[in-house]
């Protein structure tokens, strides 16, 4: 039997995150301790007595946090070739095509700004700014987090046609109030992009109420613009819900389709186990999931039968079912 190599054990500790082993569940929380030390420290370095009084330790964290990332990016790209994803490619495409994918620009992204410092002048703000994004990386270890990165992929054009419908009534809606309060209100609806203000907090429900439309037209437009607001604003989000329960609906579907393939002779070899490992990883499932899909296929496959006339199978009859 053929021993897993370093890069395969290496990629199991950083890919299987917390359904792998303890090992790779105490890399995995250490990790996300890490980020979300990160956080904090980037919150209490914005307050100017704590920063002054610790600013060699805020140094000194960011220092080692930069030293662990950039060390997991590198692993992480050095390990991409393990992946069921990119198994069947030369390993320098395989690594490159990795490097432009969206969790590893968000690695990127999560060091860059350190390095970038010492080559452009950067402001701090925007510095702290940038080092929030290292929030990002929790995607590598939440998996619905990539489940909701996946659907609102899928979802993107739907999405962007919504969105593209609110510009324009958003729009539209500006220009209608500023030619009907310009002359009433001429310092609040100066101009249409002054409107635009009024009308995106009008329509997104929020009403700040720093602009509101004293005239009697003003009003009774403003009242169908915010009805018609309620709708529009909340139709991605319904639409990203929806899509959300279809997606895992299906992954499941898929899932329990290969388990019932697996299970077919009535037994899951290692070799069938480790495709079904691997698929539910793809699948964003957790190994608790895989293994009741299995459990649930095993007792369905116990308590059915096969006729012996017509060879179709058949439920087994309850042992307190009397025979008619």
């Amino acid at each position: 039997m053929k021993l897993p190599s370093l890069k395969h054990k290496t990629y199991a500790l950083l890919e299987h995150g917390f359904d792998g082993s303890s090992y790779a569940k105490l890399v995995s929380g250490f990790i996300v301790m890490l980020i979300v030390g990160n956080v904090i420290a980037v919150i209490l370095e914005s307050y100017s007595p704590i920063s002054e009084k610790y600013q060699h330790v805020f140094h000194a964290f960011n220092l080692f946090s930069v030293i662990v990332f950039t060390i997991e990016y590198l692993t992480r790209v050095w390990i991409c070739t393990e992946s069921p994803e990119y198994t069947s490619l030369p390993s320098n495409f395989a690594r490159l095509k990795y490097i432009v994918s969206p969790v590893a620009i968000i690695d990127l992204i999560a060091i860059a700004p350190f390095f970038l410092s010492f080559i452009l002048p950067l402001d701090l703000r925007y510095l702290r700014m940038l080092r929030m994004l290292r929030l990002l990386k929790l995607t590598h270890y939440f998996k619905g987090l990539r489940l909701f990165v996946s659907v609102l992929k899928q979802e993107l054009p739907t999405i962007g046609a919504a969105m593209f419908i609110m510009l324009v009534l958003v729009i539209l809606s500006a220009s209608i109030m500023y030619s009907v309060e310009h002359t009433a209100q001429p310092d609040e609806f100066g101009s249409i992009p002054s409107a635009i203000w009024w009308s995106v907090v009008t329509m997104t429900t929020v009403g700040y109420g720093d602009v509101t439309p004293i005239t009697f037209l003003g009003k009774l437009i403003a009242t169908f613009i915010m009805l018609l607001g309620v709708g529009v604003v909340a139709l991605p989000a319904a639409m990203l819900a929806a899509r959300f329960g279809e997606e895992l609906r299906a992954r499941k579907k898929h899932l329990e389709s290969e388990v019932a393939n697996a299970l077919q002779d009535g037994v899951v070899t290692l070799a069938e186990r480790d495709e079904l490992d691997e698929l539910a990883e793809e699948l964003n499932l957790s190994k608790d999931a895989l293994n009741k899909l299995i459990t649930r296929r095993r007792l369905a496959q116990i308590n059915v039968h096969t006729c012996p006339h017509c060879h179709q199978s058949i439920p087994a009859q309850d042992k307190n079912e009397q025979p008619v």
